[in-house]
């Protein structure tokens, strides 16, 4: 059993390593999320501009003020064709353990970093709870 210190450095390294690799994947998604608006922006911009808008929680304008009301179908269609689009002319640079296809070369490199650290997570032993994940129902409260 560790003793109070001990417990209490093994749980801040482990916290450590969960920031880091929460850090790395939110820029790695941050990397993707660029190249598929990049895409969709391409296919249809108006509006992908205008879900954007509608996404940001603008107040929306009052009937016949100006822009109509998002034609959520057409976004529909927008986003598939744009899923399409991307898979047809990027190749696949790396998925990650979850199984998220990472398209570009900064998104990659970065989600292998978020992989390698997740694994240090596993390597350690540091509690589900710090490596991120969910707790059997049945774990007594921290």
């Amino acid at each position: 059993m560790l003793s109070s210190p001990a417990l209490a450095l093994e749980l801040s390294r482990c916290r450590a390593l969960r920031e880091q690799r929460e850090a790395l994947a939110s820029k790695a998604m941050a990397a993707e999320l660029i190249l598929v608006r990049q895409v969709r922006e391409r296919i249809c911009g108006q509006l992908s501009r205008q879900a954007d808008r509608a996404n940001a929680n603008e107040l929306p304008l009052a009937v016949g003020g100006g822009e109509p009301a998002t034609d959520y179908q057409a976004w529909i269609q927008c986003r598939q064709q744009s899923e399409q689009v991307l898979k047809a002319s990027h190749p696949v640079r790396y998925r990650n353990r979850l199984g998220f296809t990472y398209y570009t070369t900064s998104g990659a490199s970065l989600a292998r970093r978020a992989d390698d650290v997740q694994r240090s997570l596993l390597a350690e032993a540091c509690p589900a709870w710090l490596r991120g994940e969910p707790e059997p129902a049945s774990a007594p409260p921290r």
